[in-house]
């Protein structure tokens, strides 16, 4: 067994606390992968997130499991499945019932978005250090493409535009950090979120986004064996 890291982070909204995300990644050993581990809660929309992921050694999800509660009733549960080619979905959706879709995608899927902070930072992984300052589309699979993750739950296609801006020292409240930025653009009207991620695994450590005030912080972090 290799190192187990978990930490919280909080989301704000100025000096206001709206929500947190407590998290895990557990690392099975050399070129076994990771598990990611993380439960959220957003007090402004009556939300929890729960999330499980397995992570293969380059960091694509393998398989994943999503529960989200809104207003203290399921909104939605679903099973991913990850395979070369294809991407399964088995879920049960408050709106609309069952889910089982078959979706193909080119090769193995790199990135797939369940909304918690740390599964997002994944992103970067994706983009890549390359082309500094340029935005190139990544394509994947998300369960939401709302802000607050909190409809459609099942597997839809999500491009995200995203730019690697260099390397920074960042200090947030779990420590100060090696980090690497990147600009994230959901929409292309949208004002780009800024994130910064630490290390081989993309580390969430900070993310900004201007267009609705609101920022993420790492604020505790643990590691051991």
């Amino acid at each position: 067994m290799g190192t187990f890291i978990k930490g919280r982070i909080d989301y704000l909204r100025g000096e206001e606390q709206t929500g947190r995300e407590w998290f895990e990644m557990i690392d099975h050993g050399e070129n076994a992968g990771r598990t990611l581990r993380a439960f959220c809660e957003m007090d402004d929309v009556g939300l929890s997130r729960d999330v499980s992921m397995l992570l293969d050694a380059n960091g694509r999800p393998r398989d994943a499991f999503c529960r989200v509660v809104k207003h203290g009733a399921r909104a939605g549960t679903a099973l991913f499945l990850c395979e070369d080619g294809q991407l399964e979905c088995e879920g049960e959706i408050a709106a609309t019932g069952r889910v089982s879709q078959r979706v193909p995608v080119d090769g193995q899927l790199g990135y797939l978005g369940l909304h918690p902070l740390v599964g997002d930072a994944l992103v970067a992984l994706s983009r890549g250090t390359d082309e500094k300052g340029t935005f190139r589309t990544v394509h994947g699979l998300a369960n939401s493409v709302a802000p607050a993750g909190d409809e459609g739950l099942y597997a839809m296609p999500t491009a995200i535009d995203v730019a690697y801006l260099g390397e920074e020292s960042v200090t947030v409240p779990a420590g100060t950090f090696a980090a690497r930025r990147y600009a994230l653009r959901w929409h292309p009207e949208w004002e780009p979120a800024q994130l910064w991620v630490h290390g081989p695994d993309a580390l969430f450590l900070r993310l900004t986004w201007d267009q609705i005030g609101a920022a993420y912080e790492l604020v505790e972090l643990h590691e051991g064996r």
